[in-house]
């Protein structure tokens, strides 16, 4: 697979997303929401009453009742290349979902929608063929898939048998939970990319290649969480003061056969006094055929270490694997395809602390503060050099007064690629802000009324 960027100087790009974004599908987006993002982007494993996962579809069945939550994401990046930098934002919607789940249910439903992938990238490289001429290489890519979603999610508890031993503060009451969880994505979007070669004399032509991809079709994922108590402490009164807990989860995306038109132009053009001459040397219209998505296996495991003194700690772990070297698209033997993709295997690490407001109930107090890191091994290798990322996070969470409703905010300070190797290197901050609204005593939305 051909890197472009093979002379002089990057050009300014506007908004872009990445370079990177001109292969496969682009970019791909994790499933997350501010929470997740402040912790290393780990999902597999956690589940919150108040905060919907839409990652994992057996975490549903943990909410405690019906949840509205949307993200706002935004990123600033540098961008270098052979000593040259290049500074751009670049903002979006990331997550608009909602969860439905009675008190008493051991059923949960979601829906949402989020971007799986998002192509967006500009730049420009100059060749000197001679002394008098010299090509311009102009890339450009728009567009992106886009994932909405309905899943649904069932809880099983299964409760063990107390024991007892030095008094009544290693009294324990072991209870398993365990939710499997199914989410079906209706994934949908458009990729345009346009690649131009011009010359410095009129003379001779421009060449112009277009690609347009549509794709559209049913995915579905499994998933799965466990939890148990390990240990669990309490007072004389029997009320609970402290303990541990164990939580595992893993999600299975299956492949993708989704449908997919594609269209191919290739055209050349010159300008000579008022008069365009253009030549059209391959054009492939609307063909219909598949685009094929591989399988992807998430796990993780998360320790939970609470106390009625000083707090809950949340430690957690995430491993990912898609083999891209399976992704297709079959249309035509004469589609120009991108087969040059490779197994990705990324895996994170997150740690949250949620104070305690028994001892104490001031501001920072009510805070709930995370930190991360994770490394992607992206399915990218060009010019024989594995594209890496890494990225080390932090977030808190707000909880509003007198209600379960909470606002979020992270951020994200990262590294895409590499300099060596006549590559691109990214170094980025990402901020994402959002809220997560629960119904309590002083908000009654989605509460049922009954009457006598």
């Amino acid at each position: 697979m051909a890197f472009a960027l093979c002379t002089d100087a990057m050009k300014a790009q506007y908004n872009p997303n990445s370079v990177y974004s001109r292969f496969g599908l682009g970019i791909i987006e994790p499933t997350v929401n501010v929470t997740h993002y402040g912790m290393g982007g780990i999902t597999t494993p956690i589940s919150d009453p108040v905060v919907l996962n839409m990652a994992n579809p057996a975490s549903y069945s943990f909410l405690d009742a019906t949840n509205l939550q949307t993200t706002l994401k935004g990123t600033f990046t540098k961008s270098t290349f052979q000593g040259a930098t290049q500074n751009y934002i670049n903002g979006q919607v990331n997550q608009l979902s909602m969860g439905f789940k009675k008190p008493s249910s051991k059923w949960a439903v979601a829906l949402g929608l989020n971007p799986y992938s998002s192509v967006d990238y500009r730049f420009a490289s100059k060749d000197t063929l001679s002394d008098t001429l010299t090509a311009t290489y102009g890339y450009t890519g728009r567009g992106g898939v886009n994932k909405a979603t309905l899943g649904i999610s069932r809880m099983f508890r299964i409760g063990g048998s107390e024991s007892s031993s030095n008094g009544a503060d290693s009294i324990h009451h072991r209870l398993h939970q365990f939710s499997l969880g199914l989410n079906t994505h209706y994934l949908f979007g458009n990729i345009t990319r346009e690649n131009v070669v011009s010359f410095n004399q009129t003379e001779h032509y421009t060449t112009v290649e277009n690609h347009n991809l549509w794709v559209k079709g049913l995915a579905f994922e499994t998933g799965f969480q466990y939890k148990v108590n390990l240990t669990t402490r309490r007072d004389p009164q029997r009320r609970v003061t402290g303990g541990s807990a164990l939580q595992l989860g893993a999600t299975y995306s299956l492949n993708a056969n989704l449908n997919a038109e594609y269209t191919e132009l290739m055209y050349s053009i010159r300008f000579a006094s008022n008069t365009a001459f253009r030549d059209t040397s391959h054009h492939l219209d609307a063909l219909s055929g598949r685009l094929i998505i591989p399988q992807r296996i998430q796990v993780g495991i998360a320790y939970k270490l609470y106390n009625k003194t000083w707090g809950t700690f949340v430690l957690a772990g995430e491993y990912s694997m898609q083999n891209w070297s399976l992704y297709r698209l079959e249309i035509s033997e004469d589609v120009n395809l991108d087969r040059g993709l490779s197994n990705a295997t990324s895996w994170a690490a997150g740690l949250e602390f949620k104070p305690t407001t028994d001892v104490s109930n001031n501001f920072f107090n009510r805070l709930h503060y995370r930190v991360g890191y994770r490394n992607n091994s992206t399915e990218l290798i060009i010019n024989n050099t594995r594209i890496l990322q890494t990225a080390t996070t932090a977030g808190f969470s707000i909880p509003v007064v007198r209600s379960q409703t909470k606002v979020h905010v992270s951020a994200e300070w990262g590294r895409r690629g590499t300099t060596a190797g006549n590559l691109v290197q990214e170094d980025y901050v990402g901020f994402m802000i959002g809220f997560s609204l629960t119904p309590s005593s002083f908000d009654r939305w989605f509460r049922q009324v009954k009457y006598d």
